[in-house]
């Protein structure tokens, strides 16, 4: 019940993207009094003032009329100037046939323009207080110098007292609500301005660490391939020598090829529209199969054994393209922190509706402090990251495999020990044969990270 009346005042109030502060406040203000004025009606009848009552009447169709032309017709400026100028003459009769510098009028003043304020550009707050405290007095001075004009509406104490005490209360509270309302939205802007803040900080981190990747980690590679060609050009080498060199040429062009792949890929995920997502039913073995043969030739060149141990009966809900990506970046990562001689395992689970993939190596493991951060893009330096035969990377890797999985509808996670080994996981919702039923809900089992 509370949640759908904060839902409803929500949507009567309007959104933050969709109307200003000052249009939310007089929104506000409107609904209180479209609220609160029928009350005052039957307070004003019971006092016996009914010709204020006709007044607070047609201030409650009024308030209607200015809210609906704000919150649904868009004319928010509109609306609050003519209620700024319209509270300001029925505040004026009200002084004048309720009881004037006796009644309540003055505290109805002060309320208004404290309202005034809220709504009002601030380039007009010395407007408004001036033309607030000019008004006063001079309505001041008006009853001070013809009483008679002043109509006294009350017909005893305790009818007076009711309406003086009403009266405060309800300005008491509309400020309370203006002044809350100001405070929390404050607060509100106060904390999306420092997000806002801290991830333009970070994208302006991130563009810097990627100039630095193509100013250094990219166009060493391609230095060092064309010293490779000139040597061969220019010098008859022996044969062994040939051959070292054009190994070396091939390593240097498939690290430069990896890292321009990655950079791409990540820079086409942060553009407007991003990437294409296409989830499809897709064969965990079949569709990796290739994949990880791949990699076997660097694999081999470090003495790596990889273990191929997918289920071939298990099908999830994924994209091959973005799956394809996601596990080659893992597994060339496990190859590059495993020491020569090492070993990768992959295999698949099924927990429940979920197909849980396993990559698991022997290598040198992940440094504690960097736990934390192992799938966000560092920033704070521009050194890249080695493996155990000095393989470059650039931090893009483990990046894109976190974003792509998350597109996909999937959860990655790991855990890993330093000098003992890392082991990523890959949950995805597995997707049944067309006869069975699809899973009701793909949210995938919890992982820890240790």
């Amino acid at each position: 019940m509370i949640n759908a009346l904060k839902a409803l005042h929500y949507r009567l109030i309007g959104d933050n993207s969709s109307f200003s502060l000052q249009a939310r406040i007089f929104h506000e203000l409107s609904l209180i009094a479209m609220v609160g004025l029928p009350i005052a009606i039957l307070i004003n009848l019971f006092v016996q003032v009914p010709l204020v009552s006709m007044i607070m009447l047609g201030m409650e169709i009024f308030m209607g009329l200015l809210y609906f032309n704000s919150r649904y017709l868009g004319n928010t400026r509109f609306s609050i100037l003519t209620f700024t100028l319209c509270i300001n003459v029925i505040i004026l009769v009200n002084y004048f046939y309720n009881s004037g510098i006796k009644g309540p009028t003055l505290m109805l003043f002060m309320l208004s323009l404290i309202f005034t304020l809220a709504v009002a550009p601030a380039r007009r707050y010395i407007f408004w207080v001036v033309f607030n405290a000019c008004f006063v007095i001079f309505l001041l001075i008006i009853e001070f110098r013809f009483p008679e004009l002043v109509t006294g509406s009350y017909i005893d104490k305790n009818s007076y007292f009711t309406d003086i005490g009403f009266t405060y209360v309800a300005v008491i509270a509309c400020i309370g609500v203006i002044i809350n309302y100001i405070l929390k939205s404050y607060q509100a802007e106060k904390e999306n301005a420092l997000k806002v803040s801290i991830e333009l900080k970070e994208a302006n981190d991130s563009k810097t660490k990627l100039l630095s990747i193509l100013s250094h980690d990219l166009r060493a590679p391609l230095n060092s391939i064309q010293g490779f060609l000139e040597l061969l050009m220019e010098y008859d080498l022996e044969e062994h020598e040939q051959k070292a060199i054009k190994s070396s040429l091939l390593n240097e062009t498939k690290n430069t090829q990896v890292m321009l792949f990655n950079l791409l890929s990540w820079t086409k995920s942060q553009m407007d529209g991003g990437v294409k997502v296409n989830l499809t039913r897709v064969n965990l073995h079949e569709s990796l199969k290739l994949s990880i043969q791949i990699q076997q030739t660097a694999a081999f060149q470090k003495m790596i054994t990889i273990k191929n141990d997918i289920n071939a009966d298990i099908f999830i809900l994924a994209d091959m393209d973005m799956l394809k990506l996601v596990i080659r970046n893992l597994v060339n990562n496990a190859i590059k922190f495993t020491r020569a001689g090492g070993e990768i395992n992959i295999r698949s689970e099924q927990k429940g509706n979920h197909a849980v993939l396993i990559i698991q190596d022997n290598g040198i493991g992940i440094a504690e402090h960097k736990l934390k951060n192992i799938f966000s893009f560092d920033t704070s330096g521009t050194t890249s990251t080695y493996g155990t035969n000095n393989e470059k990377g650039v931090g893009l890797g483990l990046l894109l495999c976190k974003e792509f999985t998350d597109l996909q509808g999937g959860n990655i996670s790991f855990s890993s020990v330093e000098n003992i080994g890392t082991t990523f996981y890959l949950t995805f919702p597995i997707h049944f044969d067309e006869g069975n039923e699809l899973p009701s809900s793909t949210t995938p089992p919890s992982l820890q990270v240790h």
